[in-house]
């Protein structure tokens, strides 16, 4: 090819090309934040590893709190008798905070400073008396102890009470087959041997509660704490929730309900079918006529064959036990309630200002002279300790906690039930953190919020990080039905919901008319 005139881009080889044929093309840099565009069928990008792992903290620090109040529940903080569960409720406000997952409840916050102002001042007043000195290390318990109570989840992880309340029946089945193996080994005729006590050192588990014990005075055969709750008390109310917690989220799997319910005969305690009243009783007032009906001939049918059985005698045994003096329903039932008025009759002050921190305990020639046998709820402790108008103050705290825009009320009147009638629980991080997570953790910053929606277990959707993208749907394919829906908390005015299985989309008929062109948006 011969060289063009001027032309100056000759190769080695004496030939030449014609430059006026290219073009280059401006080097433009990609937007910041840009990513290629994938192919076709490709996997989408997924996060790093650790950005994973940090989305799941939220919900992984509330499981944490899960398991350390019911399989944990009988550790403490080494050289205290302060329960693990205190610090790990720490750990879950971080975890959450860190995550912006937390916020603080206005009013909460108001009734706490205030209940704490007031009780700083009774302990002030009592100190200058010349009764006993007050227990500041109670005080300080208590004043750490409700800290966590004073917070809420944002709504997002809010949505996902469904799916916490799935993962605490599943750590109470663990609680449950430990009851029943445990009542099992025994009928068996092999001697039951706490393992705790055997193989721990004292310094790390609690001591001062009666762990096990017989199900009637000189029985060779204990009652059933499975192995890991405190009493067999605290056994049975926590298998009382998880099995009307089972009844909400799905009452038609009845291999749990027969599990929990044969692990709450195991513990042949009063408190825990107590509790499973109240939740049938709440859940019959609320899921109407019909739910009633079958719910009373269940339980009718469960009774009859219970009384067969000697654990059916035991518990017909105990059903008037709260009028004899020193039976275990007496002193929770009777005895707090008439000692705290007789020390208030005795001296007016107490009414006011109570006797002290600690001082219910400590100072047993004041309150229990006659020497009864007492187990303090909660409300009689606060009166005797610090009087009548703080208890009032620190109630309304308590009560905004467990009732006010929780999202499932059955669970919220079960909550205060344990708190205030079953248990001694004003100084239990174990109780209160159980009530906290089945009510205000989750609580709606208002009532509109959560009225008029209703809670599914298959609705609980993880957050989008966490989801894997679904195919996109065919149009002729036939749709898949998806899990079926289980109604949470039947009642339409308090509870939330959010989607979670998406159906393809039938053929509804022939494609509209083009005209032989594809649609605009297509092209």
């Amino acid at each position: 090819m011969p060289e063009r005139p001027g032309g100056d881009g000759a190769f080695q080889g004496g030939g030449s090309f014609d430059d006026s044929r290219t073009r280059l093309l401006p080097v433009v840099a990609p937007r910041a934040g840009y990513a290629p565009p994938r192919r076709l069928g490709a996997p989408p990008p997924q996060p790093r590893r650790i950005a994973r792992l940090a989305e799941r903290v939220p919900l992984a620090s509330v499981y944490l709190l899960i398991v350390t109040i019911t399989l944990f529940q009988r550790f403490v903080v080494p050289g205290t008798v302060v329960s693990v569960a205190l610090p790990v409720a720490f750990v879950v406000l971080v975890g959450l905070a860190a995550r912006g997952q937390l916020k603080a409840d206005v009013t909460r916050v108001a009734l706490y400073l205030a209940a704490v102002a007031a009780s700083l001042l009774c302990t002030v007043v009592v100190s200058a008396g010349s009764g006993p000195a007050p227990s500041f290390t109670s005080l300080l318990l208590l004043l750490v102890l409700y800290i966590p109570l004073c917070f809420r989840v944002k709504d997002r992880l809010r949505d996902q009470f469904p799916r916490v309340l799935e993962f605490y029946q599943r750590i109470m089945l663990v609680g449950a087959v430990f009851c029943v193996l445990q009542t099992a080994i025994q009928l068996a005729g092999v001697g039951y041997e706490d393992l705790f006590d055997t193989y721990l050192p004292p310094t790390l588990i609690f001591t001062e509660y009666n762990t096990t014990y017989p199900i009637y005075y000189g029985s060779p055969i204990l009652k059933a704490n499975g192995f890991v709750f405190l009493e067999p008390s605290f056994a049975s109310q926590f298998l009382a929730i998880a099995f009307i917690v089972q009844l909400m989220l799905d009452g038609k799997r009845w291999g749990r309900l027969a599990l929990f319910g044969a692990a709450l005969l195991a513990t042949v305690s009063g408190t825990g079918i107590a509790l499973l009243g109240v939740g049938l009783v709440v859940l019959a007032i609320r899921r109407g006529g019909r739910w009633t009906a079958r719910a009373i001939t269940a339980t009718f049918v469960v009774a009859v064959a219970v009384s067969l059985t000697p654990v059916g005698a035991l518990l017909a045994e105990r059903t008037g036990e709260s009028s004899t003096s020193g039976s275990s329903g007496n002193a929770r039932f009777v005895a707090p309630y008439v000692v705290i008025a007789d020390a208030i009759g005795r001296d007016e002050s107490v009414f006011l200002v109570g006797r002290g921190a600690g001082t219910v305990d400590s100072d047993v020639g004041f309150f229990n002279p006659q020497g009864l046998l007492v187990n303090y709820p909660a409300l009689p402790k606060f009166i005797g300790e610090y009087g009548v108008p703080t208890a009032l103050v620190f109630l309304a705290f308590i009560l905004t906690v467990l009732l006010r825009n929780v999202p499932s009320p059955t669970l919220g009147l079960m909550a205060a039930t344990v708190y205030f009638v079953l248990s001694g629980s004003l100084l239990q991080p174990q109780t209160v953190y159980l009530c906290w997570l089945l009510t205000g953790l989750f609580a709606a910053a208002r009532a509109g919020e959560v009225a008029g929606r209703r809670v599914r277990l298959s609705s609980a959707v993880e957050p989008p990080q966490w989801r894997s993208p679904a195919p996109p749907p065919q149009a002729h394919a036939r749709p898949v039905p998806g899990p079926r829906l289980a109604a949470f908390d039947n009642a339409p005015d308090r509870t939330m919901a959010v989607p979670l299985v998406r159906r393809p989309a039938q053929h509804a008929g022939p494609p509209p008319p083009t005209n032989g062109h594809r649609p605009t948006h297509q092209r």
